[in-house]
């Protein structure tokens, strides 16, 4: 998970989470090329032995390998934002651009922290509004996800709500 707290103005707090993901899509890339050329290389040489049915088995390894790395590239470009200002939260989700958004009134919103009912399930942080309600960081570690939750609440709970400065 890799957050970032800036601070706007005095009374703007924008959140940025997104999941840990260290690689970039070049470098997944050049992993594998290579990794495809050793393997088609080592197919080859035995097709040419004789053992032809390498072939397919390597090219389907090699399609689901690209499969897997590609789905975990998309999801490392996922990001979800949280921006608190002066009489609103307005939550983003989505890839590199938010595709959807929620805009709560900050006297009305508060954040949740659901315990789970099995205790090897993760709990769940919500921020929720009006009988509406938004999960956040679903992919965060509990320990994250207990950080975020106590900053949340420092500006968006119940005293936030009246003006208190945290």
């Amino acid at each position: 998970m890799e957050t970032e707290q800036q601070g706007v103005g005095a009374e703007t707090r924008h959140f940025v989470l997104r999941p840990n993901c260290g690689v970039y899509w070049r470098t997944t890339l050049v992993v594998f090329i290579a990794i495809a050329v050793v393997s088609l290389s080592v197919a080859t040489l035995f097709a040419f032995a004789g053992f032809w049915p390498i072939l397919p088995f390597a090219g389907l390894e090699l399609t689901a390998l690209g499969v897997a790395l590609y789905v975990s590239a998309v999801r490392g470009k996922y990001r979800e934002e949280i921006l608190v200002d002066g009489s609103t939260v307005e939550i983003r989700k989505g890839q590199k651009e938010p595709d959807t958004t929620w805009n709560f009134d900050l006297a009305w919103s508060e954040v949740l922290l659901e315990a789970s009912f099995h205790r090897w399930y993760p709990s769940r942080l919500l921020i929720r509004s009006q009988g509406d309600a938004v999960e956040l960081g679903a992919f965060l570690t509990e320990e994250e996800r207990l950080a975020l939750a106590d900053e949340l609440q420092r500006c968006i709970g119940p005293m936030a709500a009246r003006g208190v400065p945290s």
